[in-house]
């Protein structure tokens, strides 16, 4: 029995990996076109725009990811491509340079915007025409005054300035996080808060994360990148608790990952302020629970006092003799017993339909129930059996009353980060938290981060950067001394 279900587990997991490696209809895809990426959804005989160029993915659906196309220009059509598949790319550049001869020195050559023969419209014309992006090139060079003039490394900086304008050949990926990432801070760090790959990486290694725990999240303005990010990491025994502001969640990020329907399991999501109240409610009827327990055993044994009072009363009355006939008194103790049983009959038949109605108002409550209140009881239970194991805070407002709200759900021993793109609210934050005993290990860093050029004899910091990714509040929640002191 146990080789059967590994056989069953082990044939289910190459079959998700199979459909992951092959394009269908509504997943996610990353479009790669030289450095240049985008993300896009499949839909049948969709288009895709890459700057000013259309290209038709309906050739793409069933092929495998990682597959090379070349784009061929559609007949009548101006800069619409169709996709066909091939082994491998060719450089544009490597191609034109080799019967090229190239100049000793750039000091004679002067950009007068003269040298280049070709005007604007007959270079469009080149390119409605159909023709490809290699003839294109070779066109320019062809009527270019100064290009042979210029020094070998003149002419590959040339050649690669057009070639990733006439690039043909484009590659499709599976979306990953680091890739959707930087997409999206390229595309408009704003929407996500200015938030880089590299700050990224460390909210998931402060936060310590493990495929079966158990986390909180915090998130607003940010696409559900963060969320992707940590639900990447867990597996169908953790769960991670994603709480929002609004109505409903932010989830670009996480349908952009194609995640299945059993990691999609780990994911709840819930209002902030429906799951405090749900918690606090929970918390108050423990509460009057265990305050009525107390009350309840003394009311009962007063009862009972009462109950044997009572029956030492009737024993007594028992004992007086009574005046009436033997015939009246079988007559009232026949209808007597007729009274109680027609009485319990009536009481079992109430009681039965009592049942019925409760039994179908339950049922008609939780069919009705919407799908956010069923979520936020989810959530609830999952706190109420268990603290979480860390918290992550990425807010566009102020974390101070979000971490107050949500730390006293985090188990002690574990950690807390909080990401802000500006420095002032972490550190009120920090001070805040400096004057409460539930903290420790608090530190306030900020993250720096310069790409670089590697090539032969040429390696250079870039020189476009971004200011700065942001700052990070990292703790680690302790169980207060006044708790501690009660159980001592």
């Amino acid at each position: 029995m146990l080789g059967y279900t590994g056989m069953t587990s082990s044939a289910k997991e190459m079959s998700n990996e199979k459909d992951k490696s092959v394009v269908k209809v509504g997943d996610y895809i990353i479009i790669q076109r030289q450095n240049y990426t985008k993300l896009h959804k499949i839909t049948q005989n969709g288009l895709a725009m890459l700057g000013k160029d259309q290209i038709e993915l309906g050739s793409i659906v069933g092929k495998p990811v990682w597959t090379t196309y070349k784009m061929e220009p559609k007949k009548n059509g101006k800069r619409v491509f169709v996709l066909r598949e091939c082994t491998s790319s060719e450089s544009l550049a490597e191609q034109l340079k080799k019967d090229l001869s190239s100049g000793s020195d750039n000091r004679n050559i002067f950009d007068d915007g003269r040298s280049q023969l070709l005007s604007t419209e007959e270079i469009v014309g080149l390119r409605s025409s159909g023709l490809s992006g290699q003839a294109i090139v070779g066109h320019l060079i062809e009527n270019s005054k100064t290009f042979r003039d210029k020094t070998e490394y003149s002419q590959e900086k040339y050649l690669k300035k057009k070639e990733k304008k006439y690039f043909e050949y484009v590659t499709v990926r599976w979306p990953t996080i680091r890739l959707i990432s930087e997409i999206m801070f390229r595309t408009d760090p704003v929407k996500i808060m200015g938030l880089r790959i590299d700050t990224l990486s460390q909210i998931i290694t402060n936060i310590g994360m493990h495929s079966h725990g158990t986390y909180m999240l915090y998130e607003s303005g940010c696409q559900g990148l963060v969320v992707a990010a940590m639900l990447n990491n867990m597996s169908s025994g953790g769960h991670l608790i994603h709480i929002h502001p609004g109505n409903s969640p932010q989830k670009q990020a996480i349908l952009a990952m194609n995640y299945t329907s059993d990691h999609m399991s780990c994911l709840t999501s819930v209002n902030i302020y429906s799951l405090l109240r749900k918690l606090l409610q929970d918390s108050s009827v423990v509460s009057e629970d265990a305050n009525s327990s107390v009350s309840d055993n003394n009311k009962e044994a007063a009862e009972d006092n009462k109950d044997f009072s009572h029956v030492d009363i009737k024993e007594e009355e028992d004992i007086k003799p009574d005046t009436n006939s033997e015939n009246n008194e079988t007559v009232s103790t026949v209808s007597k017993e007729n009274e109680v049983v027609i009485k319990n009959e009536t009481e079992s038949t109430n009681l039965i339909n009592e049942k019925k109605r409760k039994h179908s108002d339950n049922d008609e409550n939780t069919s009705k129930k919407p799908r956010w209140e069923l979520e936020t009881e989810k959530a609830a239970d999952i706190l109420n059996t268990h603290k979480a194991d860390g918290l992550v805070i990425i807010a566009r407002e102020h974390p101070t009353n979000i971490l107050t709200a949500l730390l006293s759900f985090v188990a002690p021993s574990r950690p807390f980060v909080v990401f802000s793109p500006c420095r002032e609210p972490l550190l009120e934050l920090y001070v805040t938290l400096k004057g409460k005993n539930n903290t420790t290990g608090l530190r306030v860093t900020e993250t720096w981060l310069r790409s670089h050029q590697i090539l032969p004899s040429r390696t250079h910091p870039d020189i476009l950067t971004s200011g700065g990714g942001g700052f990070l509040l990292t703790g680690i929640v302790v169980e207060q001394e006044s708790s501690t002191q009660e159980q001592h």
